[in-house]
């Protein structure tokens, strides 16, 4: 098992991350089904592939072959996947393999299969049926066993409900399926994959340190695009550093810089979250939050030294108040006195 290419590729430590890397691992280690990768764009299913394909331990196994769906021409895609024979069409000079025979020996991926057209659905069920294929303009008839993986970002039972996806090959395809988090669910592995990134951005270079205004900008960020969104900001980041110290705010490019009130305007709604998420993802655990967000609370509504107001307004005693006040003078609450 080839656990080193899963440390430096699979990179987080979330809860969410990590039990779907171990259900990923299990997938390609003990067993041989084809697999279904369900997930928003950028949630990084082609890497999922490529582990699986990594982590898939027959000897001696052929390279994973890579075929986007999206890109796929109706006319030419019987040779995309069958391959052709030379003189089979105009523009045929010579014989070409195609991905059924590429795979052979190894595992197949394809890419938003959900955008396969139906005459392509039908083909490609019979080849996993079967087993066997005819290159475009052939007579003779091809063996294949491959590994097939599959990724969407599409409801696929429901295409299936409408009549846009084959219901036989959906259940031929989705013997396993995995559905990958976004990265809104995983912001504890922004930072560590902010890093990755820029290892792979600069290879004979350390990383450079963050300061905490780029942490914050990077965590903070609500990534509709997901992993390959934050490798995107990354990369701006890094083509305005130069090296040799902090990778400060001075180089969060000006049209993504923040307003200081923007993350106040909907306290109880996403900002909220957005503020504890990154709280969270910089290391900060549950009791410093509370005390943190109590402190506060306590320093604005106590502004003008009007104790019996602030405590009116935070619905708590004059007493507590005064404990507090005591606290911070002496650094800590005095025993069985923390008010509430």
């Amino acid at each position: 098992m080839n656990s080193d290419w899963v440390r430096r590729k699979a990179i987080g430590e979330s809860p969410a991350w990590r039990g779907k890397l171990r259900e990923l691992v299990e997938a390609a280690h003990f067993t041989s089904a084809p697999v279904l990768l369900m997930g928003e764009s950028g949630t990084g299913k082609e890497l999922a592939a490529r582990l699986i394909h990594e982590l898939d331990p027959r000897p001696a196994k052929a390279a994973l072959q890579v075929l986007d769906c999206t890109t796929i021409v109706p006319e030419l895609s019987g040779s995309e996947f069958f391959g052709h024979e030379r003189g089979a069409f105009t523009g045929a000079i010579a014989q070409r393999e195609g991905a059924f025979a590429l795979a052979n020996g190894g595992t197949l991926f394809l890419d938003e299969i959900g955008e396969l057209p139906m005459p392509m659905q039908a083909q490609l069920l019979r080849v996993i049926q079967e087993g066997t294929f005819k290159r475009v303009g052939g007579n003779n008839w091809l063996r294949t066993e491959f590994r097939l993986v599959c990724a969407t970002n599409r409801d696929l039972e429901e295409q299936v409900r409408r009549g846009s996806f084959r219901g036989d090959l959906y259940f031929r395809i989705a013997s396993l399926v995995h559905t990958l988090p976004p990265l809104r669910d995983r912001t504890e592995d922004i930072l560590p994959l902010a890093q990755h990134f820029m290892r792979e951005f600069r290879p004979d270079e350390d990383p450079p340190e963050l300061d905490e205004a780029t942490k914050d900008y990077l965590v903070s960020h609500q990534y509709t695009g997901n992993v390959r969104e934050l490798r995107q900001r990354v990369a701006r980041l890094m083509h305005g550093y130069v090296g040799g110290g902090l990778l400060s705010a001075g180089h969060i490019p000006k049209d993504e810089r923040r307003s200081p009130d923007d993350a106040f305007s909907d306290w109880q709604g996403s900002a909220l979250e957005g503020i504890v998420r990154r709280a969270i993802a910089l290391g900060t655990g549950l009791k410093d939050i509370g005390r943190i967000v109590e402190d506060l609370a306590v320093s604005i509504a106590d502004a003008d030294g009007n104790l019996q107001r602030a405590a009116q307004m935070l619905g708590v005693t004059d007493r507590s108040l005064q404990l507090r006040r005591a606290s911070r003078r002496q650094g800590e609450f005095p025993e069985g006195a923390r008010p509430h």
